[in-house]
């Protein structure tokens, strides 16, 4: 189950731009924030591993960062493409 997520003073236009891109999509607003911070928060994701890969100090003796999630390659180079835009 998810979680419930509330932005408080958010400015009225941002919201507006946010619905309108929502339904030129063809979907509501809350299924265009889930997809967008999803993407957000997996590219985040991945900058903090490249950011772990580059500091020794935050990879362990096996050389997998520290807080390793345990996506596959495969998922991992999905994610990439995905923060990507491709």
């Amino acid at each position: 189950m998810g979680v419930t997520v509330q932005v408080r003073d958010l400015d009225e236009q941002v919201q507006l731009i946010l619905r309108d891109t929502a339904a030129r999509e063809g979907i509501s607003l809350s299924a265009y924030l889930r997809r967008e911070l999803t993407r957000m928060a997996r590219g985040l994701e991945v900058e903090a591993r490249a950011d772990a890969l580059e500091n020794p100090e935050n990879v362990n003796r096996f050389g997998i960062p520290i807080g390793f999630s345990g996506l596959s390659p495969d998922e991992l180079v999905a994610v990439i493409r995905e923060g990507r835009g491709e």
